[in-house]
């Protein structure tokens, strides 16, 4: 190999081994920015703010309200064709009940959507913290890696006197088949 391959295959090397201690320095950093947050989602995930889950509450209980006024009032409207004020009691009485069920319903339901989401925040963290692991860390390996295969090469490659007897023996051996294909 010439002087200037050995030379190329050295630099080669160098920029291998900047280039995985640059990746590392990248993943250092990020590492200690991200890996706090992931770890906070992993073990602490807010799920909704407190705003949203008071969004969701208020606007179940306007929807309840809504159905027993709505109730109410078609029982007094009842009451007041029929002119028996007693008439729509039994029907006021369960409008207001179903609307009571609905808006527990509601709020069972906010407090399950929250811990949905608490759970997938919580994988979130979790596959955060792995994917810092294996990309950047990984990157800087394989570069460490090429760094190695290029001084590999250069171990296995032959010496000046390695490649100049080769080339003899590889003379000798075409003049040898010359001398038998000719003689």
């Amino acid at each position: 190999m010439g002087k200037g391959a050995k030379a190329q295959q050295l630099a080669n090397s160098g920029t291998a081994q900047n280039m995985s201690s640059n990746l590392y320095g990248n993943a250092t950093n990020l590492y200690g920015s991200l890996l706090p947050m992931y770890q906070n989602e992993a073990v602490a995930p807010p799920g909704f703010t407190p705003t949203a889950k008071a969004d969701m509450n208020t606007a179940a209980q306007q929807s309840t309200g809504g159905a027993t006024a709505g109730s109410v009032g078609k029982g007094a409207l009842y009451a007041a064709r029929t002119r028996n004020a007693g008439a729509a009691d039994a029907s006021t009485a369960a409008g207001v009940q179903s609307a009571g069920e609905n808006l527990s319903k509601s709020a069972v339901g906010t407090e399950l959507a929250d811990a949905a989401l608490k759970e997938s925040q919580r994988r979130q963290g979790l596959a955060g913290m792995q994917g810092l692991y294996t990309t950047d860390l990984g990157a800087s390996q394989g570069a460490l890696g090429l760094s190695n295969q290029v001084l590999n090469n250069e171990n296995n490659a032959p010496n000046f006197w390695q490649q100049f007897l080769m080339n003899g023996m590889n003379n000798a051996a075409k003049v040898g088949a010359a001398m038998a294909a000719g003689g």
